[in-house]
C-alpha cells in the first residue's frame, strides 16, 4: 500500500512537471522565434539578479512549515506568512535601490528601466498564500501538481500574447508580473478559501529563525553556486551569446528541478516524518533510491543523447551553438541529481548546514575554475568545468552523509558507470540511425561561439 501510495505520488510530481516543463517548453520554443537573442540574454541577468535577491533573504519560510510540528495551526502559518509579507517589502526596496548601480555594473540602460518594474514581483510574491507548503506537508502532491500545471499554462498564453503584441523586452516582463498576480491570487484558493491574518507570535519566529539560519546560509552559496556562471559570463561574453547559452542551461536545468521538486515534495517530508531510529532509515530508503536511480539513468542516458536534436529541430539557425553546448550540460546533470537527493535527506534530518556546505564547494570550484578555463582555454572548457561542478556538491554532500551513516557512495560509483555507458550506447546507437550528427558535426554546431 505504501509502495503504491509512493507510485502515485511520483506519478502526479512527475507527470505535472512533464506538463509543465513542456508548456515552457513551448513557450520558449515560440518566443525564440519572435524575439531577438540578445532579449533572452537581458532577461537571463534580470531573472539571475532576482532570484538572488530572493534566496539572499530566504529563512526557510517554506520548509520551516513543513518540518515544524506546528506547521500546519494557523498561528504558525500566520506568523510564517507575516514574515513572508515583511520580506517582499524590504526585496521590493532593495531592488529599487539596486537598480542604478546593477544597470552601470553590466553596462545597459535597459536595467534601469527594467529592475524597478519587474521589483513589483516581490510585493506579489510576498503575499502568496502558504497554502502551498501546508499540502507539502500533507503530501497532498496532486493538489499542488494541478495547480503547477495551471500556473504554467496561464504563463505559456500569456508571455506568447504579449510577445505577439509587442516582440520587445517588455513582454517578458509584464508576461513575468503578470503571471505571478494570478499566481498569488490563485494561491488562497489551494486547499479553501482562508483568511490569513497578520500574526506575530515570538515562540514560532524564533523557530522559524532557528531552523532557517542554516536554510538562509544555504540558500545564498547556493544561489551564488547555481548562478555564477551567468553573472560572470553576462560581463564577459556577447549578449547574444549569453542568451543562447540561457536556452541550454534553462533545458540542463530541468533535469535537477524535477529531481528537486521530488526531493521537497517527497523525499524530505517522509525523510522528515521517520518515526523510527535513524539507524534503521538507510534499509528502509535504499531499495527505494536504488530503482529511481536505475530509472533515471535510462531515462537520462537517452535524453543526454538526442539533446542536440531538440534545438535543431525546434530553433532556427541564430540558436544553433545551443546544440554544441546543451549534451556537455546535461550530461553534468547527472551529479546534480545525486546532490540534490542527499539534500533532501539531510534537510530531513534537520541537518540544514551540510547542505550550505555542499554548495560552498560547488561555488569554491566555480570561482575559482570558471575564469582561468575561459581566459585560458575558452568557453568550450568553461562549459566542461560548468557541467561537473555537482560533482563537488555531492562529494561534500556524500562525506556529510557517511558521517550521519546514511552513505551510498557504493552504489552512486556503479550507477555512474552504468549511465556513462548507457550514455555511449545510445549515441552510437541514433548516430547510427541518422537521427543525430557525427562528432565532428557536432563541433561544428559550437563554432559561433568563436565567430
Amino acid at each position: 500500500m505504501v509502495s503504491r501510495q509512493m507510485l502515485s505520488q511520483i506519478t502526479w510530481v512527475a507527470g505535472s512537471y512533464g506538463v509543465s516543463q513542456g508548456l515552457r517548453l513551448f513557450t520558449n520554443i515560440v518566443l525564440a522565434r519572435l524575439l531577438a537573442p540578445q532579449l533572452f540574454g537581458v532577461m537571463l541577468i534580470v531573472n539571475t539578479l532576482r532570484t538572488g535577491i530572493e534566496l539572499l533573504s530566504d529563512v526557510g519560510i517554506g520548509q520551516n512549515i513543513v518540518s515544524n510540528r506546528k506547521g500546519d495551526q494557523p498561528d504558525f502559518y500566520n506568523t510564517a506568512w507575516t514574515i513572508q509579507i515583511i520580506r517582499g517589502l524590504l526585496l521590493f526596496a532593495i531592488a529599487l535601490l539596486l537598480a542604478q548601480p546593477i544597470a552601470e555594473f553590466y553596462d545597459s540602460k535597459q536595467l534601469v528601466e527594467i529592475i524597478p518594474i519587474i521589483s513589483v514581483v516581490f510585493l506579489l510574491t510576498g503575499f502568496q498564500s502558504p497554502s502551498r507548503f501546508i499540502l507539502q506537508k500533507h503530501q497532498e502532491v496532486r493538489k499542488i501538481a494541478l495547480f503547477d500545471v495551471f500556473i504554467a499554462a496561464v504563463s505559456a498564453v500569456v508571455h506568447i500574447a504579449l510577445a505577439l503584441y509587442s516582440p520587445t523586452i517588455w513582454a517578458l516582463v509584464f508576461g513575468l508580473i503578470i503571471a505571478t498576480s494570478i499566481s498569488t491570487t490563485s494561491s488562497f484558493f489551494l486547499i479553501d478559501f482562508r483568511v490569513h491574518r497578520i500574526k506575530i507570535s515570538h515562540e514560532h519566529v524564533r523557530a522559524i529563525i532557528s531552523f532557517g539560519k542554516w536554510v538562509f546560509a544555504s540558500s545564498v552559496v547556493f544561489f551564488l553556486a547555481m548562478n555564477f556562471d551567468r553573472l560572470y559570463f553576462a560581463k564577459e561574453i556577447p549578449f547574444a551569446i549569453l542568451g543562447i547559452y540561457g536556452i541550454a542551461r534553462t533545458f540542463s536545468d530541468m533535469i535537477g528541478m524535477l529531481v528537486q521538486r521530488v526531493g521537497a515534495m517527497l523525499i524530505f517530508p517522509k525523510v522528515a516524518a521517520f518515526a523510527k531510529d535513524r539507524s534503521e532509515l538507510r534499509p528502509a530508503v535504499s531499495g527505494l533510491r536504488l530503482k529511481a536511480l536505475l530509472v533515471t539513468a535510462c531515462g537520462l542516458s537517452i535524453v543526454v543523447a538526442l539533446s542536440d536534436l531538440v534545438i535543431l529541430v525546434f530553433y532556427d539557425d541564430r540558436y544553433i551553438a545551443a546544440a554544441f553546448m546543451l549534451p556537455i550540460l546535461m550530461a553534468g546533470a547527472w551529479f546534480s541529481i545525486l546532490s540534490t537527493m542527499g539534500e533532501s535527506f539531510m534537510l530531513g534530518i534537520g541537518k540544514s548546514v551540510h547542505s550550505a556546505q555542499a554548495n560552498l564547494a560547488k561555488l569554491l570550484w566555480l570561482v575559482i575554475a570558471v575564469p582561468l578555463a575561459l581566459v585560458y582555454s575558452g568557453f568550450v572548457a568553461a562549459l566542461c568545468v560548468i557541467a561537473i561542478a555537482d560533482l563537488f556538491r555531492y562529494i561534500s554532500l556524500s562525506f556529510s552523509q557517511w558521517k550521519e551513516g546514511l552513505s551510498f557512495l557504493k552504489q552512486d560509483v556503479a550507477l555512474l558507470g552504468l549511465f556513462a555507458v548507457l550514455v555511449m550506447m545510445w549515441r552510437y546507437l541514433f548516430m547510427q540511425l541518422g537521427l543525430v550528427a557525427d562528432f565532428a558535426t557536432w563541433i561544428e554546431y559550437g563554432s559561433i561561439i568563436n565567430g
